[in-house]
C-alpha cells in the first residue's frame, strides 16, 4: 500500500508545477481504515467520507480520519447520495442500496457539527476546522440529460445554504435557521432558475407558493389540522357533488 500510494504522488509531483501543489482526494475506503491508514499523509491527501453516519463503525471511521488530520469532505450517503429511492438497475429488488430517497428537508438538516461531532466527540472544535464541506453525490447508472437537473435541484441548492449558513436546526418552526423558513425562499429561488432554463423538482403546488404559510402543517402534528388550503380543498369536494 505504502508504494503503490508513493509512486502515485511520485508521478504528480513529475508533472505538477508550482511550490502550491494540489492535494490528493480520496474517497474513504479500506485505505482509510485505522491499520491502513499510516499508509496516507494528511498533507498529501484530504479524505471525501460516503459513509453511513447513523452506523457505528463509520461513525468510529470518520471519527479517526479527523483524530489523524485529515482534512476532509462530506458525502455521506444516508443524507446526501441523490440517487438513492428508486428502483434498482440490476437484481429484482424494490428499492436500490441506499434507500430511502433523500429529501430536500433531509439535506437541508445534514449538519455534520451538530449531527455527529458535537454527538461523538465532545465538540472537539478543532475538529470543525478540518471539515472542508460537503458534496451532493450522484451517479450515472440510472440518470441522463433527460432528468439530471431534477435530480440534483432543489436538494442541491438545499445544501449549498446548509454550508453556506450552517444555520442552527433547534429553532422553533418558521424561525431563521428551520426548514419551513428556507421553504420558502428556496421555492422562490426554484422559480427564478426555470425563468433561465434550469429545471428542478416542483416543491409545491402554485397555490402554496402565491399564499405563504398557506400550505404549512404544525410540527409532529398528531391531530388533524385545518389549513387555508384544506378548507379550499374541502369546500371544492363539497361543491362538486
Amino acid at each position: 500500500k505504502q508504494w503503490y500510494q508513493d509512486r502515485v504522488s511520485g508521478i504528480y509531483d513529475g508533472l505538477a508545477t508550482g511550490q502550491n501543489k494540489a492535494k490528493f482526494v480520496l474517497w474513504n475506503s479500506h485505505l482509510t481504515q485505522k491499520e491502513n491508514l499510516e499508509a496516507l499523509s494528511p498533507e498529501r491527501y484530504t479524505i471525501q467520507f460516503w459513509g453511513n453516519l447513523a452506523d457505528k463503525s463509520f461513525q468510529e471511521e470518520l471519527g479517526n480520519i479527523l483524530e489523524n488530520r485529515f482534512e476532509v469532505i462530506m458525502s455521506n450517503y444516508d443524507d446526501l447520495y441523490l440517487d438513492c429511492g428508486f428502483g434498482p438497475w440490476v437484481g429484482g429488488a424494490a428499492n436500490n442500496w441506499c434507500s430511502p430517497y433523500k429529501s430536500w428537508k433531509t439535506i437541508f438538516e445534514s449538519d455534520v457539527i451538530r449531527n455527529f461531532l458535537w454527538k461523538h466527540h465532545e465538540r472537539k472544535d478543532w475538529y470543525i476546522n478540518l471539515i472542508l464541506g460537503g458534496e451532493t453525490a450522484i451517479w450515472t447508472e440510472q440518470t441522463g440529460s433527460g432528468d439530471i437537473l431534477q435530480r440534483v435541484f432543489p436538494r442541491t441548492w438545499a445544501y449549498a445554504e446548509r454550508l453556506w449558513t450552517n444555520p442552527d436546526s433547534d429553532v422553533e418552526m418558521g424561525e431563521l435557521g428551520s426548514w419551513e423558513e428556507a421553504e420558502v425562499r428556496l421555492a422562490h429561488f426554484a422559480s427564478l432558475m426555470s425563468k433561465r432554463g434550469i429545471t428542478s423538482n416542483t416543491f409545491k403546488p402554485q397555490f402554496c407558493l402565491q399564499n405563504t404559510g398557506a400550505c404549512v402543517l404544525p410540527r409532529a402534528s398528531t391531530q388533524r389540522a385545518t389549513t387555508p388550503l384544506m378548507t379550499i380543498l374541502s369546500l371544492l369536494v363539497f361543491y362538486a357533488f
